[in-house]
Parts: structure tokens; sequence; C-alpha cells
């Protein structure tokens, strides 16, 4: 599971939902940028996300708070984002899409207000988002694999094809390794997020 041809096996099947995955995302921050009939649910997600911060700042040490709070939520929209793809992979796609809907919303409005968004990309998204952004597609890529792999079993077993499970349990098999990489590529984004971006931002 963890040998070296295992894992390159495992990323030669998800290699194009990640390739996918980073497309549809940036596709929705261009489109987030000018939300539409969107704005009120992504002005209310910007605000979940600005009461996390909050909270964060008002710990005795903001800076560890914040670590643990970036760490644990982005854990668990990955895990969500890697296993809730078992339902053909809907829930992988709206979330690419409603993570660069969210960041394009926020381009969008500080472009409104007169700011630049080149400082906030470079001090508030680069540091930690080299990392934390590939983790997420790589979550997103296993969902849909996996929910491409449920499809296939599904109609394979309707018209009785033998072995038509087979790419599903690969899909999951290929999931405990990634789930490991997940954990370590997050804690590194948390913990730059949480130093590196922080300082750059205050």
């Amino acid at each position: 599971m963890f040998s070296r041809s295992a894992l390159l096996s495992s990323w030669k099947d998800v290699r194009p939902y990640f390739i996918f995955s980073a497309i549809l995302f940036f596709a929705a921050v261009v489109v987030g940028a000018s939300p539409g009939n969107a704005a009120a649910m992504l002005d209310n997600l910007l605000q979940q996300i600005a009461g996390l911060a909050q909270e964060a700042q008002a710990h005795e040490n903001p800076q560890q708070a914040m670590f643990w709070l970036i760490f644990q939520n982005n854990l668990v929209a990955a895990i969500m984002t890697m296993y809730l793809g078992i339902a053909a992979g809907i829930f992988s796609l709206m979330s690419m899409i409603m993570n660069g809907m969210v960041i394009g919303y926020m381009f969008g409005k500080i472009s409104e207000a007169g700011g630049s968004v080149f400082p906030l990309i470079v001090k508030g998204i680069l540091p930690h988002g080299i990392i934390e952004l590939p983790a997420l597609f790589l979550a997103s890529g296993f969902g849909m694999l996996l929910g491409v792999g449920v499809l296939k079993g599904i109609v394979g077993s309707l018209v009785g094809k033998p072995d038509s499970w087979q790419p599903f349990k690969r899909a999951l098999k290929g999931t405990v390794p990634a789930l490991a990489v997940l954990v370590v590529a997050l804690l590194a984004a948390a913990l730059i997020e949480s130093t590196v971006t922080y300082r750059l931002m205050t």
C-alpha cells in the first residue's frame, strides 16, 4: 500500500481528477469574482471564515489557536471532500466550486473597494496555499475517483461484468496513503498560515 509502485499506481489513477479539480477550482475563482445571485451565500461563507479568525484572536495565544483551528477545519473539509465523493463525486465537485468562488468573491470585493488583490495573493494566500491547495485538489481528486468507481461498480454489476467493483476497491485503498499525505501537508500549511502568513498580514 505504501510501496513506491503502489503509490505511483495510485497517483496515475487520481492524476486526471487532480488536474480537473485544479482547473475547476481556478475557473470558480474567476466566476466568484462576479457572483451575481450567489452574493448572499458567499457573504455568509466569508463571515464564517472571519468568525474563525476572531475566535483565534480572542485566545490568549492567537497564533497557536489559529494553527489548531485552521488544521482541524481543513482536515475535516479534506476528509469530507474525499470520502463523501463516493456519491458520484458530487460533493467533491461542489467543494472545489465553493472554495474557488469564495476566494474569487473576496478578490472581487477588494477590487470593488479600490484595493489591490496582488498583496493578498502574495502575502495572504501564496505562503500556505502552495501546500494547502494541492492537498485540497488531491482530496477532491480521490473523491471523484471514488465516485466514478461506484458508478462503474453499479453499472458493471447490472450488466453482469466481472470484477466491476475493482476500480472502486483500488481507489479506496489508495485513499489510505493519500490521507497520510493530507495530514502532513495540512499540518505544514496550518503552521505556515499561523506564523508566516499571520505576520505578513498583520
